[in-house]
């Protein structure tokens, strides 16, 4: 049914509830009733669950006094509720991509520049709407969940749509904080079909749960784009007797960290004596470390992903036996 229909029928069920009770409240029901039923209702609902619980009166003064807002023909939302969450409902849709990621309180590479709604395939084409994208699909009804995208479709949506370093973001984002299973998420890959699958399977081959930060998976994004899959993140080391480490990322064979610096994180007097701490228990730890910058990494990936691709060649080409110069034998390597 088209997005405009479902919004004029809806309108009509209000318009049908007895006049009578329209114009007064329902006994003992206040703006604040209508309030905390929204709330539990997740921040939304139609207008005639709202007037058919409370009364027309203590609806509109709710939104007279600025804690309801009428988002749509027949629908209401606590001001206080995500900007997402009024918009899909004012398009009759629901909240999806980097929005949904948001609302499920996963971190995004970058601050989002727009509201990602989807509305269904056979709603009717509607003109702009002022900082909302809106995306066509026919979704199952276990694909949504309070008009938000599932933990699952939230990330399918991002895999297929962004770019890699964002969309590996937040994948690991939603394996970290449980929402989604890796078994679950390449299961659900494998049986993907049409546009942004190729993408959608590289997503669910890299992801990983103990990515720290949307900034650390960039930096591992910027190192899978050079083919290098060899750093895993958050992995403890021991170098030494220096104490336990947890670089961002880290080969372990090849004894190379990787640190992805984000001056919000290492910016205080405090940070950085932990972290000349840090980088000195890995060198003398017979590490080599290499340290990003958010600039670097979110800047310029390709020329992140040179650099460890650089250090990687530097310790292998250091590991191979060498000839003698004096008797062409070969000299002693060592052992790991």
């Amino acid at each position: 049914m088209q997005v405009e229909r479902r919004a004029s029928a809806l309108w009509t069920e209000v318009l049908r509830v007895d006049p009578r009770r329209q114009s007064r409240a329902v006994p003992g029901s206040s703006s604040g009733d209508v309030v905390e039923d929204l709330r539990r209702r997740g921040g939304t609902a139609r207008a005639s669950v709202l007037v058919a619980a409370h009364g027309r009166e203590a609806l509109e003064r709710a939104v007279r006094g600025g804690e309801v807002l009428r988002v749509a023909r027949g629908a209401y939302g606590l001001g206080s509720a995500p900007p997402a969450l009024l918009a899909a409902v004012a398009v009759s849709g629901v909240a999806s991509h980097a929005a949904a990621a948001r609302l499920w309180l996963v971190d995004t590479l970058h601050q989002p520049t727009g509201i990602d709604v989807t509305v269904p395939r056979t709603a009717r084409r509607r003109p702009a709407v002022a900082g909302v994208r809106l995306h066509w699909s026919t979704l199952a009804p276990d694909e949504v969940h309070d008009r938000v995208t599932s933990p699952v479709r939230t990330v399918v949506d991002c895999a297929r749509r962004l770019p890699f370093a964002e969309s590996l973001g937040i994948a690991d984002g939603f394996l970290r904080r449980g929402l989604v299973g890796v078994d679950e998420l390449r299961r659900v890959a494998e049986l993907s079909r049409g546009p942004g699958r190729a993408r959608l399977l590289r997503v669910a081959d890299g992801a990983d749960g103990r990515s720290d930060n949307p900034f650390e998976s960039a930096l591992r994004a910027a190192v899978l784009e050079e083919g290098i899959s060899s750093f895993v993140p958050q992995v403890t080391v021991v170098p030494g007797d220096h104490g336990p480490v947890r670089p961002d990322l880290v080969d372990v064979r090849r004894r190379i960290a990787l640190e992805a610096d984000s001056f919000s994180w290492h910016g205080s007097r405090a940070a950085l004596a932990r972290d000349c701490r840090r980088y000195n228990a890995l060198v003398l730890g017979g590490f080599l470390v290499l340290r990003f910058s958010w600039e670097q990494v979110v800047g310029d990936p390709a020329s992140a992903g040179r650099a460890v691709r650089a250090a990687v060649e530097l310790v292998d080409a250091r590991d191979r036996p060498r000839p003698d110069l004096h008797t062409g034998a070969r000299s002693p390597t060592r052992t790991r």
